[in-house]
C-alpha cells in the first residue's frame, strides 16, 4: 500500500517548507537585524547560522521523497528506518524544547508513524 509513502513524503515536504519559510520570517530575520558586535556581527557566521537552521529543512524534505522513491522501486527498508529516526528524534526534540504541542513536532511524529507504516504493510 503506497498510501503510507505519500503520507511521509508530504508531511517531510511540508514541514520541510514551513520550517524554512517561517524560520526565517519568525527568527532568523530579526535575529540578523539586530546590531550587535558579538558573533553574529561578521556576515560568515550569520550565513553559517543560516545554513545551519535551514539544514534540517533539506533534511525533513528529502527524507520524505526518499521513503516514497525507495517504495517506488522496491527498495531496501534501510532507508525507511532511517527516516523513522530522524522524523522522531526531530519530532521529540522539538516538542522537549519547546515543551508545548507544535504543529512542526507533531507533524514530524506522524511522518515517522507513516514510515513505520509503510514498512508494516509493504
Amino acid at each position: 500500500m503506497m498510501l503510507f509513502a505519500y503520507v511521509a513524503a508530504l508531511l517531510g515536504v511540508v514541514v520541510a517548507i514551513a520550517h524554512y519559510v517561517i524560520g526565517y520570517r519568525v527568527v532568523l530575520q530579526p535575529l540578523f537585524r539586530e546590531q550587535t558586535s558579538g558573533i553574529l556581527a561578521a556576515k560568515p557566521m550569520r550565513d553559517l547560522t543560516w545554513t545551519m537552521f535551514q539544514l534540517h529543512s533539506l533534511v525533513w524534505a528529502a527524507l520524505g521523497i526518499a521513503v516514497l522513491v525507495n517504495r517506488w522501486q522496491g527498495g531496501s527498508d534501510l532507508i525507511v528506518y532511517l527516516a523513522i529516526l530522524i522524523f522522531t528524534v526531530s519530532g521529540l526534540g522539538n516538542l522537549l524544547v519547546l515543551r508545548r504541542p507544535h504543529p512542526g513536532g507533531i507533524m514530524l511524529l506522524f511522518a515517522a508513524a507513516a514510515s513505520a507504516a509503510d514498512i508494516i504493510f509493504n
